[in-house]
């Protein structure tokens, strides 16, 4: 029979570590220790998650200590977004240039502030769907969020010593249309709070993703999360 894989965490260190479950003793290949396998060690191992691979939307850039996960945002849902967005500011150009340029009574101006408003931030929301990108930067001290290069909201920095665990959930939503899912990668720190990290990431590969490069880098063993999305 053939061996399998299982994890582990190394009681010196904490990290994960990847151990055939028919090996005797193994060794850390963060810390360096040389430890037994015994039975109950072997009876609690979590079987090893698949490894994502890195999705087409994301590159890694990496820079002395500190290592970066950069997500466009681009997908072929904003391109009728865009195409809606033009018929929806056009009519508010033409309703405020027929209403302004007759001096038209002001409940002609005010009535469709609220469409007005609609149009600004549907268009901003799909100006930012072609052009921005999510940076996520580890830091030995820090982990830090933010999007360029236009501004939106949710840009945060934690303590890496602060971080306890991290882990993915999908989020549906149905309507009329349809059913939809969305995904966020959350934390759970070291006094047991959860802590949103990333929110509407549109694929469960580009969330788990995050997740797993994450934890390598950080040497954050992975332990299951009640909840959690898990592939």
């Amino acid at each position: 029979m053939s061996a399998h894989w299982i994890t582990l965490s190394c009681p010196s260190c904490g990290a994960q570590v990847s151990v055939s479950d028919d090996a005797s003793r193994y060794r850390c290949e963060y810390c360096g220790n040389e430890h037994v396998l015994s039975p109950s060690a072997l009876a609690a191992a979590q079987p090893i998650r698949p490894r994502v691979p890195v999705p087409a939307v994301v590159r890694i850039e990496k820079e002395g200590k500190s290592a970066r996960i950069v997500q466009r945002w681009f997908s072929l849902k904003y391109i009728p977004m865009a195409f809606f967005s033009i018929a929806w500011d056009s009519f508010l150009c033409f309703w405020y240039g027929m209403a302004l340029g007759n001096h038209a009574p002001w409940i002609f101006i005010v009535f469709p502030i609220a469409h007005l408003a609609v149009g600004i931030g549907l268009t901003y929301s799909t100006l930012c769907g072609f052009v921005n990108r999510t940076v996520l930067e580890v830091t030995p001290e820090e982990l830090s969020v933010w999007f360029e290069p236009l501004p939106w909201l949710g840009e945060k920095t934690i303590p890496v010593r602060h971080l306890k665990q991290l882990y993915c959930v999908e989020k549906t939503q149905r309507s009329e249309s349809g059913t939809s899912h969305q995904y966020k990668l959350m934390a759970v720190t070291q006094d047991g709070r959860q802590a949103e990290l990333l929110s509407n990431l549109d694929a469960p590969d580009v969330a788990l993703f995050f997740e797993q490069q994450i934890e390598d880098w950080l040497k954050i063993p992975d332990r299951p999360v009640a909840g959690e999305l898990r592939r």
